[in-house]
């Protein structure tokens, strides 16, 4: 109204902003609609890939996370030459050994009582380790559980540990 009745030469430029100024509202309403997320369906050659990957994984720890090691995984295994296990481990990879082991129970590859064992063996272990003020250090032989110098705390694996074990607790 105040433009036609101030300026009615402008409305012919000014027509297309008011008509999204009335609209809003109903623009507002229509963006905050829920969005139906897609579904998406993985075919059975998708499906038998991924649950191989998953396996394969889940032999890496289910294999170098033995007694010997106190149930920690190793940061590697260096297959040639010679095959070498790397006795020692970071925050990250108890993060990594612990979600593997919940996906094995989800997945089917270990019962219920195998994982609490997993579980409570990895968490005593853990609970055992020297820290700094309370952070696990980067660094530990997994043989001797001592600490490996120089002993630091690393904030990207204390919070990928940390991640994982809220994972784990839902």
């Amino acid at each position: 109204v105040l433009v036609v009745g101030a300026r009615p030469d402008a409305l012919p430029v000014a027509l297309p902003i008011l008509a999204l100024w009335l609209g809003a509202p109903l623009i507002a309403w229509w963006l905050s609609q829920p969005v139906r997320p897609a579904r998406h369906r993985l075919g059975a050659e998708d499906r038998l890939l991924l649950h191989g990957i998953a396996r394969k994984t889940w032999r890496f720890f289910d294999t170098f996370m033995g007694a010997a090691d106190h149930g920690l995984p190793p940061d590697n295994v260096q297959e040639t030459p010679d095959p070498v296990v790397a006795h020692r481990t970071s925050p990250t990879n108890i993060a990594m050994g612990l979600l593997s082991t919940l996906a094995a129970h989800d997945l089917g590859y270990i019962r219920t009582d195998e994982l609490l064992e997993r579980l409570e063996a990895l968490m005593t272990t853990m609970e055992g380790l020297e820290r700094y003020e309370g952070h696990l250090l980067n660094w530990y032989d997994t043989s001797t559980l001592a600490p490996l110098p120089p002993g630091y705390v690393s904030t990207v694996d204390s919070g990928n540990l940390a991640g994982a074990l809220i994972a784990l607790a839902e």
